[in-house]
Parts: C-alpha cells; sequence; structure tokens
C-alpha cells in the first residue's frame, strides 16, 4: 500500500507527509507485489474522515435458536421407553401386566370379540394366579401414567414455543436496530463522499485555472524575450564583420 501511495505522490496526485515518504522509499514497487494492493483514500482525507461515521461494524452476534433452546440430555420430546414413564409415575407392579394380557388378546384375534373375552374370564377362573381385576387396575394406571406424560410433553412444547417466540422477537429488534444505525452510517457516509467529491471538483478546477495561468504566463514571457532577443541581434547583424560571422 505504501509503495502505491509512492506512485500516487510521485505523479502529483497526492502529496505524502515527512513520516509516509519515508515508509513508502522503504516499500517494494507495486509491480513486486503479489498481492493487490489497496488502493488507499488521500492522506487529506483521511484527515477529514477521522471526525466522520465509524467503520460499520462486523455483523452483529445474534443468539442462535438451537443453542438457546436445545433439549437438555435425557430430556428429549420423543422415544422415552413406556417402562421409564411408568417407573418416573411410580406405577406399582402388577400379578399380571396389562401388556400380558395384550398378548394373549393378540394370539386370540382369529376369535370374535365375545369368544376371546369368554375364552379369557375362562383362563381367569382356571388359574388363581392372577385376576382381570389385575389387568384392569394395572392399565388404569399405565393409562394415567401416559396420560400425564403427554400433558408434560404439552407443557414443555409449550414452554420451547414461547422461549422460541421471545429469542424470534429479541431477533427482530437486534436486527431493525442495526439496520436503523447501518442505514444512519451509508446516509453519513453519502454525505461524506458527495462532500470529497464537490471538494475534489473544485481543487480539480483550481489546478486546472492555475495550470492554464501558468501556461499564459510562459507564452507571454516567451514572446517577451523572444523579442528582446530579435531587437538584440540587430547589433552583430550590423556590426560584425562578414568573415567573423563564420
Amino acid at each position: 500500500m505504501k509503495g502505491f501511495l509512492n506512485l500516487l505522490a510521485k505523479a502529483k496526485l497526492i502529496e505524502l507527509s515527512e513520516d509516509e515518504r519515508l515508509a513508502a522509499s522503504a516499500e517494494p514497487p507495486p509491480e513486486a507485489l503479489t498481492a493487490r494492493p489497496e488502493v488507499p483514500a488521500p492522506p487529506r482525507l483521511r484527515e477529514q474522515a477521522s471526525d466522520e461515521p465509524a467503520t460499520v461494524p462486523a455483523t452483529s452476534a445474534l443468539p442462535s435458536l438451537a443453542e438457546a433452546c436445545p433439549a437438555p440430555d435425557g430430556d428429549a420430546l420423543e422415544g422415552h421407553a413406556f417402562e421409564d414413564i411408568f417407573a418416573a409415575a411410580k406405577v406399582p407392579a402388577s400379578p399380571y401386566p396389562a401388556e400380558k394380557l395384550l398378548r394373549l388378546l393378540d394370539g386370540l384375534r382369529a376369535m370374535d370379540a365375545g369368544t376371546r373375552k369368554m375364552a379369557v374370564l375362562a383362563m381367569d377362573a382356571a388359574d388363581d394366579n392372577w385376576q382381570i381385576s389385575d389387568c384392569l387396575s394395572d392399565a388404569d394406571f399405565k393409562i394415567a401414567a401416559l396420560e400425564d406424560h403427554k400433558r408434560q410433553l404439552a407443557a414443555q412444547l409449550q414452554d420451547r414455543e414461547r422461549q422460541s417466540s421471545e429469542l424470534v422477537d429479541q431477533i427482530r429488534q437486534v436486527l431493525e436496530e442495526g439496520t436503523a444505525a447501518i442505514r444512519k452510517q451509508i446516509a453519513e457516509l453519502e454525505q461524506l463522499l458527495e462532500r470529497e467529491v464537490t471538494r475534489a471538483a473544485q481543487e480539480t478546477t483550481s489546478v486546472e485555472a492555475g495550470l492554464r495561468t501558468a501556461r499564459e504566463s510562459a507564452a507571454r514571457e516567451t514572446r517577451r524575450v523572444d523579442a528582446e532577443i530579435d531587437r538584440l541581434r540587430e547589433i552583430p547583424a550590423t556590426f560584425k564583420a562578414p568573415d567573423a560571422a563564420h
């Protein structure tokens, strides 16, 4: 960049400070740079811009919805084993669990509902180790446990929805505030650019007018000197011997 500044200074497009001239003299020429140099702002523009709007900041670190509302370990919304749900609800152990009776009913699907019921009641009467009431009680406990699990699931989802809604509102607010700030900076930078373009045009006009004045002055001086030379040549032309002229 300093080498490029040096080229601009040699072309008399900008004027470097003493420190910039010393730094530029130590830099390799732009042709030796492998990366494309960044075009710097003229020193005068940099000085004026010191009190102007600051550089637009990097993108705001908006909160991540995935990070803000994660499902804690072991608390996913699905996949809970029924045994864990029943254990959490402290469902008492049953001499004949409801699931065992369901497997028995599945084995009797070939029968109609009435025949299937009579067969189960007959098994109950023939076996003193279990009673239909045990299965009914176990099923009631487990149904209640599953209904409570559903309510907990709905509450978890409602809480997740509330957190997500609040976070989305925060993100929108930050976006609106950031957008307003950036647009304000853009407007200020556009005003700065307009002022610099106007100033550059005025200075260019002034420099070009000075150049025209210098050219006209040099032309007048040249004509004046030529006129004096012609006047002085009258002396040698009049008094110098012809042989001395060679």
